[in-house]
């Protein structure tokens, strides 16, 4: 039996108590060589007896001073062992928490034995419940006797080496264990595999935090020995296997699938060196030599696959007028349907700009521009197997960012144009995933490095500058596989889930396409610049922000989330000049041009979404009003679920945002509005308004300096009062239950906020650039 969760629970002190016996050792011999040392400097011997003399104590002292170097080093390491164990330690006793959570599911730590709880009586959902913990309780056992074990063979060289032994680089790979690896990367391959030998490949791909650093920064990874003995067994004795064999030992293991999509990914790469084996039965991996991987260690079968040029299918002509049918050619299409499955099933870790990935992709991409170039765009026949490619391959943004920016910077307009004119089966969910993922990399910050953010921001822009640049899709042609016409669709109703994808990856980036200021919403590297001039910025036409919103506003819930981040965009522009003039009496217009700006974009957006909805409907006034006001209110309350707001900027940006809401979401438009139109011009009034609530908000105007019977409490913030909408003030009663306020008018309304505004001396008093800028940009641009 091997490590138990008990005994690694018990391992910190044991090791602390080596660190600490390993540092005094380590300061005492060098204290001890220090004192032979000075004796030697001292010394006044002479003659031959006396150089004798001071060579030997000279010996002595390196002799400590080596035994010395030699427990320090172990010391340290035993230290840093400490620590992760120390970890890992921690991790289990949660670990066993969660296990005892409800549904509660006995784990015994002396054994790691997942028992599972009583069942009888349990519904189907109740049931689900404790099948997945099970499933996600059994990986996460294996998991933390794989760390106890990297960690225990780690320490182990330490002592080696800390003590005399050979160096890593003196033995490479030094006793490690290869029959055993062998036999087990036999029996799994072949299915006979033990749990405890499943776990032992298993533990070949889970890296130590140190490994997952080096991998993630591209560096080379140092394995153990005993995951490179796995790895170089798994690489050696599954190059002659058929993808389909491949897959099919894959499906075998259950909770265990992973280990082949990883290790085909690990062999694939030359940041992992692994015991070179020889590709015959039974063969032994070298304890003296390491290979490194690559594209030509990847099993044959695989090679072929995607060396292969033919698409794994053909057109053959119906007959005149008739149109074509698909006809499969071989296993193409099928073996790369199954290598997609298994990968997938892999941990999207690994997948960092793999050339397995990248030529999978490739793969993927040529198969669809083949039956674009056929005129098979609606639901095409291969379109389930690049639906899976891209949901597997796709996972490396590596290789996304590739696909849609060549080596020069340029973007790649046939990657990109067979994407967006072809109407998938899946609705584009899985073309989708190859853009939304640039949401959650748009910043420095925890978990993204500089390079990642600029990986992330290249590769948005690629994809809404092309949007932005191709005006028709918003007239497609729908045309069935056989070249009927079926009229024709916008991008949002042809592809729903791809125009989900953009406008979720681009939610980060809308105020660097409406030319925000990074020094309000932070930097968004590889998106460092607008897709608009700077004077259609100034002036608020900038047709191809407008383009852009407007095509990925086809979608109702692409509109939301897009019209979200540019209501959240407003927000805080809004905030920044308000904080400016409580600290300096003034804030740069500027803010408030984009405050102005980001909500016009937003409304205009979500107009386009709503126009969209009812293009083909036949629609009352009043429903139409409804449906815009609800679209605008989900938008705005879907903002900090769209935009990274720091944690502790979430409170006073919630105080904001919610002060904010009724100035910019505002009221349905009035029934007798027509249904299908141009936004029109910001009410004055409402301007003000939100720059008032600003300035309530963060402390500017204190509650007394503003008009009386003009503030009303905010419901979702105790003690905080805004400033009240029109409808609100109309109904405001006074102590004898009558209107404080008889016959309030929209006029008389406007009065009110721009005396309450003026109260503030300077241009700090005027919400004229908003309102002006919001103008601009709602005005339609063809």
């Amino acid at each position: 039996m091997g490590m138990t969760l008990a005994e690694l629970q018990e391992w910190p002190p044991h090791i602390k108590a080596l660190a600490d016996a390993a540092s005094k050792r380590g300061d005492a011999s060098q204290q001890a060589a220090d004192k032979v040392q000075a004796i030697v400097d001292m010394s006044t011997w002479q003659g031959d007896a006396g150089e004798a003399a001071r060579d030997a104590m000279k010996r002595s002292a390196a002799r400590f001073d080596n035994a010395g170097f030699e427990a320090l080093y172990v010391a340290m390491h035993a230290n840093k062992a400490y620590g992760e164990s120390q970890t890992l330690a921690d991790d289990i006793g949660a670990f066993l928490a969660y296990a005892a959570a409800p549904p509660k599911v006995d784990i015994n730590p002396k054994t790691n034995a997942v028992t599972p709880p009583d069942i009888s009586g349990l519904n189907k959902e109740q049931l689900q419940k404790v099948i997945d913990k099970l499933k996600d309780l059994q990986q996460r056992v294996t998991g933390l006797v794989a760390r106890g074990e990297m960690l225990d063979d780690s320490l182990a060289r330490v002592l080696d080496e800390g003590t005399g032994g050979h160096t890593m680089a003196q033995k490479q790979i030094a006793e490690g264990t290869p029959e055993q690896a062998e036999r087990d990367v036999h029996d799994v391959l072949a299915g006979t595999a033990t749990e405890e030998q499943k776990a032992r490949v298993q533990a070949a791909s889970i890296l130590s935090p140190e490994q997952i650093a080096d991998r993630d920064a591209g560096r080379p990874v140092q394995l153990t020995r005993p995951q490179q003995q796995v790895l170089g067994q798994l690489q050696a004795q599954m190059n002659g296997m058929s993808v389909e064999d491949i897959h099919r030992a894959e499906q075998r293991l259950g909770n265990n699938k992973s280990i082949i999509g990883n290790a085909l990914q690990m062999m694939g790469s030359n940041q992992y060196g692994y015991a070179k084996t020889e590709l015959r039965p039974g063969a032994q991996g070298s304890t003296t030599e390491l290979t490194t991987g690559g594209y030509d260690k990847l099993p044959t079968s695989v090679q072929e696959a995607l060396n292969d040029k033919s698409p794994g299918f053909s057109y053959v002509s119906q007959g005149p007028g008739q149109g074509t049918a698909p006809i499969t050619q071989g296993s193409t299409l099928g073996n790369l349907d199954r290598l997609s499955d298994v990968i997938k099933d892999g941990d999207p870790g690994f997948q960092n700009g793999t050339e397995l990935d990248r030529r999978l992709m490739q793969r993927g991409a040529d198969i669809l521009h083949f039956e674009n170039q056929n005129h098979d765009s609606h639901e095409g026949a291969a379109d389930s197997t690049i639906q899976n490619i891209f949901s597997s391959a796709g996972r490396d943004h590596i290789v996304d960012h590739d696909m849609m920016v060549n080596p020069e910077g340029k973007r790649n307009d046939q990657f990109l144009g067979d994407l967006t004119h072809h109407q998938f089966t899946d609705g584009g969910k899985a073309a989708g995933s190859l853009m939304s993922w640039t949401h959650d990399s748009a910043h420095v910050g925890p978990g993204v490095s500089a390079d990642q953010a600029k990986l992330s921001g290249e590769t948005a822009h690629a994809y809404a500058s092309y949007v932005a640049d191709h005006k028709e899709l918003n007239a497609l042609p729908a045309n069935d596989n056989q070249g009927l016409g079926q009229g024709t669709k916008t991008l949002g109703q042809l592809s729903p889930e791809l125009v989900k994808g953009m406008a979720w990856g681009l939610a980060p980036y809308t105020a660097a396409i409406g030319g925000g200021d990074p020094a309000i919403f932070g930097s968004t590297p590889g998106f460092d610049n607008a897709l608009d001039t700077d004077d259609a910025i100034g002036n608020g036409s900038m047709p191809q922000a407008k383009a852009l919103f407007k095509v990925l506003s086809t979608n109702a819930e692409a509109a939301t989330t897009l019209g979200g981040a540019l209501y959240g965009d407003s927000v805080m522009a809004t905030n920044h000049y308000a904080e400016a003039v409580k600290h300096s009496g003034v804030g740069e217009i500027g803010d408030l041009d984009q405050a102005g700006r980001f909500r016009g974009l937003a409304d205009a957006g979500l107009a386009a979404g709503n126009d969209a909805q009812h293009k083909a409907d036949t629609v009352s006034k009043e429903q139409y009003a409804k449906d815009l006001q609800r679209l605008k209110e989900t938008a705005y309350g879907a903002i900090t679920k769209i935009l990274p707001i720091p944690a502790e900027a979430a409170t006073p940006f919630g105080i904001m945002s919610d002060a904010l809401k009724d100035s910019i979401v505002g009221k349905a438009p009035e029934p007798g509005q027509p249904a299908n139109t141009t936004v029109p011009n910001l009410n004055p009034a409402y301007g003000q308004q939100q720059l008032l609530n600003a300035y309530a908000a963060t402390g500017v105007l204190r509650p007394e300096q503003f008009p009386p019977n003009m503030l009303v409490p905010d419901p979702k913030h105790p003690g905080v009062m805004r400033v009240g909408t029109l409808e609100e003030l109309r109904q405001m009663k006074g102590p004898d239950d009558r209107p404080v306020y008889e016959h309030l008018t929209s006029d008389k309304y406007h009065t009110m906020v721009n005396e309450a505004l003026r109260r503030i001396p300077g241009d700090a008093g005027s919400a004229q650039p908003l309102i002006d800028a919001y103008n601009n940009a709602v005005k339609t641009t063809e």
